[in-house]
Parts: C-alpha cells; structure tokens; sequence
C-alpha cells in the first residue's frame, strides 16, 4: 500500500480545493497511486489536489493560487522495498511573482513526510525518469547572473535519492555550468 504521511506529530495545515484551511494534530495518510487526487506537503502546508489541480484564493486580495500537476511521471523502487513508487512533477503559480516546479515522491512501506521539494522557478521541465535507484528531473534554467525573465538554457538534473535509514530523501543536483551547490 502506497501512502504519504504528512504530520507524523504536532500540527498541519490542510488547504482544500474551496481555498478553506483546515488544523489537524493527527497523522493524515494519502494514497500515492492516483497523484492527480492526493496531498502534497509543502512548506509545512498540506495541499490536497482534486483531478491534478488546487486554485487557491488568496485572502484580501483578487489572486489566486494555483497547483497543478504536469504530465511528468516515474516510477521505481527508490525505497528498496520490493514495491514500485512514484514521483510527479508539480507546478505552484502564486499568480503574483513566479512558477514553482516540485518534485513529489510518493513511496511504499514506510512513508516519508517531506516528500516534495522545491527545484526551480519558471524553469522548463525536459524529463522525469528513475535510474540507478534515484528519481531525477531534467530541466532547463538561468544561470545566477542571468535575470528570471531570461529563457531557460542550462541543463539541470536534480536527484532524488533516499538516506542510510531509509527515512528521508537527499536531494542534489548536477550541471555542466557549475551552478549546482
């Protein structure tokens, strides 16, 4: 069974597709073999999508916030458990400064908590594939000194990879511009 744990103790915050906010003290288990209709923990907020997508309305104001899941998807055995996993891509336009790409992962087994990360901002995405035991994303950026409303040329691959205990994910990246830190 496929699940996303995404409050192991303490509080979250669950973000529904009427914009409603809801507080919970309790673990909440999403199943990871429908992505399009699952919950994604971000900055400690957890934003549940309904047929690949979230708009959010932003309080006093005419903006909305929106989630969306793109066509990219792996899968593969990143937990070594015997049982396929997932990952996604997943975008955040916050109708105001930019387009946030996620890498999501939904394993098997053991879930992890913080399953989705941040990689890039107004970036094009090329690839998702899993390889060697990792899930990595291709996709094209700017360089540093370059300004964000500059076509994307420089070729990313962030990776995605889990830890000794199993427990988490190790995320890093490779390019041939040495932008990666």
């Amino acid at each position: 069974v496929a699940s996303l744990i995404v409050a192991a103790c303490g509080s979250s915050t669950e973000v529904t597709s009427n914009g409603n906010q809801t507080e919970s003290s309790s673990a909440i288990a999403q199943a990871a073999q429908d992505p399009a209709n699952a919950g994604y923990y971000i900055d400690g907020i957890l934003y549940t999508l309904v047929n690949g997508e979230l708009e959010q309305p932003i309080e006093e104001s005419n903006v909305v916030n929106k989630f969306k899941l793109l066509d990219f998807k792996a899968t593969g055995d990143i937990n070594k458990d015997g049982t396929d996993d997932v990952a996604v891509v997943l975008t955040n336009d916050t109708g105001e400064s930019g387009t946030f790409y996620y890498l999501s992962i939904f394993t098997s087994g053991t879930p992890v908590v913080e399953n989705t990360y941040n990689f890039g901002d107004r970036v094009v995405v090329k690839d998702l594939t899993f390889t060697d035991g990792k899930f990595q994303v291709s996709y094209l950026d700017r360089s540093p000194d370059q300004d964000i409303t500059s076509e994307p040329s420089i070729e990313i691959t962030t990776i995605a990879e889990m830890d000794e205990e199993n427990s988490s994910f190790v995320f890093s990246c490779v390019d041939n511009a040495g932008i990666c830190f």
